[in-house]
């Protein structure tokens, strides 16, 4: 049986067959149901993915960015709403009754700083500074720590403080792009001074400097890979959890997704990959294993109701939350939509939160383990009383 110190060894590139059914072999228990959460780090544009077509303010708030969904976007049933031409596995789940969405979701963070509201997002505690992250108190819920895994380079804050971390899998790190911090310093250590450091040295700014030109903030990512080879990431993450039904609770993070400038080429592509992904998933976990996952997708906010200058948009407030599963009631918009009247927006400019990300995901873990109202509010002290049926 494999250890954890070997565990942590394996990575996208050497993740093999033996690995999952090995890792199967611990418990043959299946959890009532399992969440995954992806989370898109960067500030994902909602109202690019999702457009309410039918609000006459839509063309007139974005000229160039609105053009493509109103002339070919994919209808989401009679909600006003449509999916970019690029999200077409969104409409397709959607049709299937397998997803749901809320336009309107987020923390009740309002600096638009990426850093403040990804903490705030994963403490779920209203706070931006805690002693433990909501999946950590999630899992101790559970009673199961064993039951939980993070399938990124490091430990994300959400899973900090528990008294048991969970398991940590990394489906990425192949590429040029290293994390900040102490991994990225020691290989520069070990280079430096040799022709290996400078080629390193020149890919990493060259890196820089192409995110630079899109407008994006590298730091808003906080190590995470970008969207593009997702569908590869979740195909392996999906084969994994089908092999051990004993994980219950599971989180995967993205980046990329500061769209400042050349919003349309740029998130056009994060959008086919990110379905990708979610296609992917789906076929990876099984029918059967589909239907007891409920797929959380969100971002930390969402962006400017205006384009700006640049065909791109900047940090907002409201943004969108998908839920996909094989046993939700899908199909439908979760929380209101006021439109895009300046009345109606946050500040004159942003979507207003009128759904809090505590309350979605609490009525996710609810109609996914049962749990009750009363250890609802240890995992999300000071929630609000948003009700939701999902």
């Amino acid at each position: 049986m494999l250890n954890r110190r070997r565990f942590l060894q394996c990575g996208a590139a050497s993740l093999s067959l033996y690995a999952l059914n090995a890792f199967g072999s611990e418990s043959a228990s299946r959890p009532s149901g399992r969440i995954v959460v992806l989370f898109l780090r960067g500030g994902m544009d909602g109202l690019f993915a999702i457009s309410p077509v039918t609000d006459p303010r839509l063309a007139e708030l974005r000229p160039s960015l609105s053009r493509t969904i109103l002339a070919q976007g994919i209808a989401l049933g009679t909600t006003g709403f449509a999916a970019h031409p690029s999200a077409q596995v969104f409409a397709d789940l959607f049709a299937t009754k397998e997803l749901s969405f809320a336009p309107c979701a987020g923390t009740i963070d309002t600096s638009r700083s990426h850093f403040q509201a990804q903490d705030l997002f994963e403490l779920g505690s209203g706070a931006t500074h805690g002693e433990s992250g909501f999946m950590a108190r999630a899992a101790q819920t559970l009673r199961s720590n064993s039951g939980a895994i993070s399938f990124t380079r490091e430990l994300p804050l959400c899973f900090q403080g528990g008294e048991h971390p969970p398991e940590v899998l990394p489906l990425s790190g192949s590429g040029l792009k290293l994390p900040e911090g102490r991994l990225l310093q020691a290989i520069r250590n070990a280079h430096r001074g040799q022709p290996t450091g400078d080629v390193l040295e020149q890919a990493m700014a060259t890196e820089m400097e192409f995110e630079s030109a899109m407008g994006m903030e590298p730091q808003a990512a906080r190590g995470a890979p970008g969207a593009n080879g997702l569908g590869k990431m979740t195909g392996l993450m999906g084969r994994f959890l089908r092999n051990n039904l004993r994980l219950a609770l599971a989180f995967l993070d993205v980046g990329g997704l500061d769209t400042h400038a050349n919003e349309e080429a740029v998130l056009s592509r994060t959008l086919n990959a990110i379905g990708e992904g979610l296609l992917e998933l789906k076929s990876s976990l099984g029918e059967m294993e589909w239907r007891r996952t409920r797929l959380i997708v969100m971002s930390e906010f969402g962006r400017t109701a205006r384009e700006n200058g640049t065909a791109g948009t900047d940090h907002g407030h409201g943004g969108l939350f998908l839920l996909a599963g094989g046993a939700i009631a899908g199909g439908r918009m979760l929380g209101d939509f006021g439109g895009l009247a300046d009345r109606a927006l946050n500040e004159r400019r942003d979507l207003p939160v009128s759904a809090d990300w505590r309350a979605l995901l609490a009525a996710c873990m609810r109609d996914t383990w049962g749990i009750p109202d009363s250890t609802l509010n240890s995992i999300f002290p000071g929630r609000p009383s948003q009700h939701f049926e999902i």
